[in-house]
């Protein structure tokens, strides 16, 4: 990370494309996100963020760039300095903005959560037309499922082959009323137009500048389905604050955003993801190889509970009759355990 961070210093005060150029940088801190890297760096008073991506940069730093391009004149996004796409020294693509001050959302702060539904009301009615590509994610409910149910058979034959008894035929009523549902839906997004989105909406993502939330990690910036985006959202955060306090939440946001049917598209969504998290737990666990089975072993009780609950949220949502789940889900872990190269 030193030499790193000498060749970042090197490229600021020296490359031709560096906003810095022949001007005193202090590197004032560093840290790691999940596919990039960050310093926190100074120029003549000026603070900015120096962000290296990892994984796929020039895509995800062009979104970035253009996310907070278009959001920080609202005060929604830090501004953007510049992007590098071939920064001399380095070897990934290079994104230099502004950096702010602000705190970390708390899902219990209620100023701070109705700061982000007005946040994600502006975001959402932004114009379509200053946003050049689509945002990596499902940009409709139809699209949405296609990719849920492309992995659906492999599941249902996976949970044949472990002779799954009592959790295979459960499986089957939720997948039956999954699709059920999805079929009723789709013509809610009839007619119901792209906006733009964050992309990567999660509190961890959003900080509070002076009572505004401001939105950080604009890497899958562009045309999406905010339904999509805040029922993901809400999915997602939902053991940080009651049942209440995100009812309260959406009404917020819906109040602010002119997109008719929005608010039965998150319904759906919602009962949907219920589902999509057992498949993706499912999954987890069919995928193991044999290098991953003494930390199966060790998690067992904590993935198996978390696997019960799992399926007894997409029951509710999806409205099939509960049943006790602990044992077959023992039982199945107990099947996978004595077959370490299933797949």
């Amino acid at each position: 990370m030193d030499e790193l961070t000498a060749n970042l210093h090197a490229y600021l005060t020296t490359a031709p494309t560096s906003n810095f150029l022949q001007r005193p940088v202090t590197m004032i801190t560093h840290w790691e996100g999940s596919h990039n890297l960050l310093w926190r760096v100074e120029c003549a008073g000026q603070a900015a963020v120096a962000k290296l991506y990892l994984d796929a940069g020039q895509a995800r730093g062009r979104r970035q760039f253009d996310g907070q391009q278009l959001f920080s004149p609202l005060g929604l996004a830090p501004r953007p300095l510049w992007f590098d796409r071939y920064p001399t020294g380095l070897s990934r693509q290079l994104l230099v903005y502004a950096w702010l001050p602000g705190d970390t959302l708390q899902a219990t702060n209620g100023a701070q959560m109705r700061a982000l539904a007005q946040t994600m009301a502006q975001v959402h009615n932004g114009d379509t037309a200053d946003v050049r590509r689509f945002c990596p994610h499902p940009l409709n409910l139809d699209y949405w499922w296609r990719v849920v149910d492309g992995g659906l058979g492999s599941l249902h034959a996976w949970l044949v082959a472990h002779k799954a008894t009592t959790l295979y035929p459960y499986f089957t009523a939720l997948t039956a009323n999954a699709q059920t549902l999805v079929n009723a839906a789709l013509p809610l997004w009839q007619g119901a137009p792209p906006t733009p989105v964050h992309g990567d909406l999660t509190l961890e993502n959003v900080i509070d500048t002076f009572g505004t939330a401001v939105l950080l990690d604009w890497e899958m910036f562009g045309l999406g389905d905010p339904a999509y985006e805040i029922a993901s959202f809400l999915q997602a955060s939902q053991q940080l604050w009651t049942a209440a306090g995100q009812a309260d939440w959406l009404e917020g946001y819906l109040s602010s955003v002119d997109q008719p049917g929005l608010a039965q598209r998150i319904a759906v969504y919602q009962r949907l993801l219920a589902f999509q998290a057992v498949c993706f737990l499912l999954h987890g666990l069919r995928q193991h190889s044999a290098a991953d089975l003494p930390l199966l072993q060790e998690s067992q009780q904590f993935l198996a509970a978390t696997l019960v609950t799992a399926f007894q949220q997409a029951a509710a949502a999806l409205q099939v009759v509960p049943a006790s789940l602990e044992q077959s889900i023992h039982e199945l872990f107990s099947s996978v355990l004595n077959q370490p190269t299933d797949s």
